[in-house]
């Protein structure tokens, strides 16, 4: 049995996941900061959920990559 190789490659993956981090980023402060209106305390909030994220993402991204569900032959 010969494995379909993932149409993505890595670097394709990891520049993904840190555009929507950059959004994703943006979003979290703004609204972090609407609930807390401290920019110290909204920033911590950001580096540490979006750190996390960021890795999940990537790893969900890589596993998606290896399904051929949806997918149309190329």
């Amino acid at each position: 049995m010969n494995p379909q190789k993932p149409l993505e490659t890595h670097p394709r993956s990891i520049a993904k996941s840190v555009s929507y981090r950059v959004v994703s980023v943006a979003v979290d402060y703004t609204v972090a900061f609407f609930f807390t209106h401290n920019l110290a305390f909204s920033a911590g909030i950001v580096v540490f959920v979006d750190g996390y994220s960021t890795l999940l993402y990537y790893l969900h991204e890589r596993i998606w990559a290896h399904i051929r569900w949806g997918r149309r032959p190329t």
